[in-house]
This record gives structure tokens, sequence and C-alpha cells, in this order.
């Protein structure tokens, strides 16, 4: 099931706890003992990396950016396995079909890379570690991810405007308690084509992810904003909010999707 859910902490007997205090205590007791006893990883040689930027925008875009989430040799590896995974048509779903998914290349032209459980897993875990900075940010109550997805874009690739939830639309769960959605760039975006005697997977042309904090699918460039793609960023916004890729024109482009959903009621 491409919905299926993880849950990132188990339940407590506390009163209330917040979000914070539940994740960061799941941090602790059930990620350390699996990541914090490996070798550190070195971070991104981005300027800033492992740090985050939440600047205001004059589009009114709300986001939250993670440089260097990802190290080179993370990307790089990564990349190779998508390559090499089987891959099946990536879907849409629309607002007036919320039950089931649906291949649609007039809206959406992308493929869905079938990496392994470990590559899964480890990625989930890895988010789960900035989950409490990305809760706090959006003042969010969080508990659970959908299984992340490891989308590429081939040349002429695209997906047109829409939104992760449509907040008057009814809709199944999981998908309901959708709150937040996690892009993650495994390679460059550069307008400058690589010089190069042979293909290069490091970056791509085109395939901006545009954000617009306005309604609807028309996107005004007053109320828009184009996430500055670098290998290893993640990039946090709201699942309500509009956004699109634009076609792609040049090279590949990798990427990782998942959503953080709120807690069952």
């Amino acid at each position: 099931d491409s919905h299926r859910c993880r849950h990132w902490w188990t339940a407590t007997v506390e009163p209330r706890p917040t979000v914070v205090d539940l994740m960061e205590r799941e941090v602790r007791l059930r990620i350390r003992s699996r990541i914090m006893g490996r070798e550190t990883k070195t971070t991104n040689s981005t300027p800033g990396a492992g740090g985050s930027r939440a600047a205001a925008r004059p589009c009114g875009v709300d986001a939250l950016l993670r440089p260097g989430f990802l190290t080179d040799t993370e990307c790089t590896e990564l990349r190779a396995e998508m390559d090499r995974a089987p891959r099946i048509e990536g879907s849409v779903r629309e607002a007036e079909q919320p039950g089931a998914d649906t291949v649609d290349r007039t809206g959406r032209n992308a493929v869905e890379c079938m990496v392994s459980n470990d590559t899964i897993g480890n990625i989930g875990e890895q988010i789960c570690r900035v989950t409490p900075q990305i809760a706090r940010h959006f003042n969010q109550q969080l508990a659970e991810y959908e299984m992340p997805h490891f989308v590429a874009y081939e040349p002429g690739g695209f997906y047109r405007p829409h939104r992760d939830i449509y907040p008057d639309v009814e809709l199944p769960d999981p998908l309901v308690r959708r709150r937040l959605s996690v892009v993650v760039f495994l390679n460059d975006s550069s307008d400058k084509p690589e010089h190069r005697t042979r293909e290069s997977t490091q970056q791509y042309g085109g395939g901006v992810l545009r954000l617009s904090s306005r309604e609807g699918n028309a996107f005004d460039p007053r109320f828009a904003w184009d996430v500055p793609a670098e290998r290893g960023l993640l990039v946090a916004f709201r699942a309500d909010t509009w956004h699109e890729v634009t076609p792609i024109t040049r090279g590949k482009r990798y990427t990782i999707v998942a959503m953080l959903l709120a807690p069952r009621r």
C-alpha cells in the first residue's frame, strides 16, 4: 500500500505531552541506538549545511529549508540505486476521486523508483531526526509519516499545479491527516549545461519546484516562489500549499517525497 504509515514514536501514559516531547524522546530512545552509534556523516559542502533557513519571503510562502540534509555521497548512491530499481508510472490523486490513484500523463509525467526496503527505512529514520524542528516551525502536532517515494523526472517530465491535501474534500485515512509535505533533492538544478563527455546525473535543467501562497492553480509571480534546489536540500511546506514541478528541459531530476501526518483522532 503506497500510503502505509510508519510510527516514529509510540503511545505514552503521560497526560497530553507535546509533539516535541514525544518526538525528542523517541529520537533519544529509539533512534539513538540505531543511528547515533554509526560514524557521524560528513555534511554537504554547501555553506550553512546542517542548519535551516526559514526567512520570510515577499510572496508569503511558508517553507523550511534544511541544506545538507543528505551528503553528496548519499545523494550519489541514491541516484544510482534509483537508476537500477524497477519503476512504475507516477500517479495522481484527483480531488474528484480522492479514494484512488490514477495514471494521468496530462497531469503528471514522472516515474517512481522501487528502491529497497532498507533504503526506504533509512531515509524515514533521517526524516524523523529533523521532524521536531519541522513541527516547531509550522506549529503542527505530528505522529506518523507516509512511506517515502523516490521520484524521477526525465526530459519533458512535469507535475501540474496541485495540492497534497484539499481541505474542502472528504478524504480517506491517512490522506486526511496530511499536514506537511517534504521534498529532498538528490541532484542540482542548473540553467547551464554540463560540459562532460558522458552523461551525468549530477544536474538537470527546468524541473522547478514552485510554491504559491494564494488559492488556485494560476501562479501569479507576485505570490509564487521557486525553491532553490540543490543536492542534499530538504524543503518542507504545508500540504495544502499549491505547488507544481515545471517541465524538465535537460537531464534527470531525482527527488524523495514524503508526507508528515497528524495523530489519529
